[in-house]
């Protein structure tokens, strides 16, 4: 891939970097694995009746947050999902970071 193409792809993709959304369900695996020991990922929405939404983090490119967490008292180990959580928005911030930090090492502003 040429450095254009390169940047062309980046530039389609900004949209995407304008927020980032974590969400976290909970619920039995037979529920989240499709035919062929897949995963079903198109059950991982709240309307699906199956999976319970635990916990969902929005952040904006102007970095204001939305979070939500589940007041369920019959989730199990919500704790553990919270930890769980969390660690995946830091996760996805850091790595929305070394993306950026190297897209503008490309460009020479790094």
């Amino acid at each position: 891939m040429s450095f254009k193409d390169a940047i062309a792809k980046f530039t389609d993709e900004v949209k995407d970097l304008s927020s980032l959304q974590v969400t976290t369900y909970t619920g039995s695996l037979e529920e989240a694995i499709g035919e062929g020991g897949e995963i079903n990922w198109e059950a991982f929405k709240p309307t699906s009746g199956k999976l319970v939404l635990a916990a969902a983090t929005l952040v904006k490119a102007d970095y204001d947050t939305v979070n939500f967490r589940s007041g369920d008292k019959s989730l199990e180990n919500i704790g553990d999902l919270l930890e769980l959580h969390q660690s995946a928005v830091e996760s996805a911030q850091n790595g929305r970071l070394a993306m950026v930090k190297m897209f503008g090492g490309l460009i020479g502003l790094g």
